[in-house]
């Protein structure tokens, strides 16, 4: 079955293309404007200028790819996961249409202390990674951030074939007129698009440079400089005031605090604690490691989790950062992990399962109240266990805790839960799940593969022991 799908889909794509290539040696070839970059204000903005234009352009808002089987002469499409997709966008409608990029741009600074209403505790943006808001509500901090995208947009200047059209969100709030003129001009005359009508539509925008506006985005942006110097770089090239000569604030300190991690008292797991504390060792960080008695399965062991936590959060004062002991730690996550202030933080993958394997814990009486409530329903699922709970994360630790932050965020909680990033929870082998950018500062390795049947996943995981082992 799925053999025939991928054949009766490939049958279809190349009839796309095929009628696509004669309409275009019928009419002329065909043209798709673009509209993505690193800004996604500014991007809106431009689409709905284009909406408002006198005759009004149809904007589809997805995707370039979406639009293949649309076989209009001239097709607009909007979408920030595009500047980073350079080569998706070339495969699907770069086949049979002149690509031209609108690339809406800003301070890369301003990007990385925007807000969105749905996010009451977190920046949405970051120089690294952003939020994705996927269906039934889902939020997660794994999509391609500020400085990806202007990484992206690098390609697609670097590609001779595409005209990419720079428009900065200065230029839309100060002179709109002028940009959306510019753009008429530059755009290739064909039916569809009419020159300069789209000087007529209306482009709303906050002013350009708004992050020293406060002292919360100013230390947020000299915070994320801090982390990665090429925020600077960035927004100087584009033409706007050094940091230096806007504010003479400094970077908030590192707040520090101490490693967590427990253990069964079994060979495997001794041996997966021995590893992690050489990599803690090698950096200097502080930690404690506590043994622990399991359950008669693992899924039951996992509901334990919170309890452990809670006891650690009672006995060590500052922040805490729970991770699973068959993980090791590449760099000093705490510089990074400093731009997370909430009570609790840890990664939601795309599909809305939350990934308990690594945690950031606040030193907070919100925290312990939340650390309190994971405990007593974690320990309400291991009671009323009969046998049901079967080896998967919504069944165990994991799952209890997502029940608890969603409930909180319809506004039935009282503390604040934070997103981390893949790099904070990567697994070893499992790279093509999530987009990455960086280095890994947190590896997992996956030790409960060792009591499984021998596979593919547990071979895998020794040839990535070996390397770790002989320090490749």
């Amino acid at each position: 079955m799925t053999r025939l799908r991928a054949a009766w889909a490939k049958l279809l794509d190349t009839a796309t293309v095929a009628l696509h290539r004669l309409l275009g040696v019928l009419r002329g070839r065909a043209l798709h404007i673009l509209i993505t970059g690193p800004d996604p204000m500014g991007m809106e903005a431009f689409a709905t200028a284009l909406l408002r234009s006198s005759p009004p352009l149809k904007v589809h808002s997805g995707r370039a790819a979406e639009t293949q089987t649309c076989f209009r002469r001239v097709v607009v499409s909007t979408s920030l996961d595009d500047v980073t997709d350079h080569d998706g966008v070339i495969t699907t409608v770069g086949r049979f249409r002149k690509v031209v990029v609108i690339a809406a741009t800003a301070d890369a600074r301003d990007l990385v202390c925007a807000r969105h209403p749905d996010l009451p505790h977190q920046w949405p943006d970051g120089f690294d990674y952003r939020f994705l808001f996927g269906p039934n509500g889902t939020k997660s901090f794994t999509e391609p951030g500020v400085l990806p995208r202007f990484a992206g947009l690098d390609q697609w200047n670097a590609d001779t074939k595409v005209s990419v059209i720079a428009v900065t969100r200065e230029e839309l709030q100060t002179r709109p007129q002028a940009a959306l003129a510019r753009v008429g001009e530059d755009v290739p005359s064909s039916p569809g698009w009419v020159r300069g009508d789209i000087t007529s539509a209306q482009v709303s925008l906050p002013p350009a440079v708004t992050w020293p506006d406060s002292k919360e985005s100013t230390e947020r942006v000299l915070q994320q400089v801090a982390l990665a110097p090429e925020l600077e770089e960035r927004a100087t090239g584009l033409g706007y005031p050094a940091l230096r000569s806007v504010t003479k604030a400094q970077a908030p300190k590192t707040t520090r605090g101490t490693v967590v991690a427990f253990h069964t008292p079994d060979e495997v797991y001794r041996a997966e604690a021995a590893r992690l504390k050489k990599t803690l060792d090698a950096l200097g960080l502080d930690y404690h490691f506590f043994e622990v008695e399991p359950e008669k399965n693992w899924v039951r062991t996992t509901l334990l989790k919170p309890s452990w936590i809670l006891k650690a959060r009672e006995e060590l004062a500052g922040p805490l950062l729970y991770i699973d002991v068959d993980a090791i730690v590449h760099q000093d996550p705490w510089p990074y992990l400093s731009q997370f202030c909430g009570d609790l933080a840890a990664l939601v993958l795309p599909n809305g399962q939350f990934a308990s394997g690594t945690i950031l814990v606040g030193d907070t009486p919100a925290a312990r109240s939340l650390l309190a409530e994971w405990r007593d329903a974690s320990s309400a699922r291991l009671a009323s266990d009969e046998g049901s709970l079967l080896a998967i994360g919504d069944h165990g630790d994991q799952g209890v805790l997502s029940e608890i932050v969603r409930k909180s965020e319809v506004g039935q909680g009282n503390f604040a839960f934070q997103r981390l990033p893949i790099n904070l929870t990567f697994i070893f082998d499992r790279a093509d799940w999530y987009f990455l950018y960086g280095p890994v500062l947190i590896e997992h390795l996956q030790a409960s593969r060792e009591f499984k049947e021998r596979s593919a996943h547990l071979s895998r995981r020794h040839e990535r022991l070996q390397q770790i082992d002989s320090g490749a």
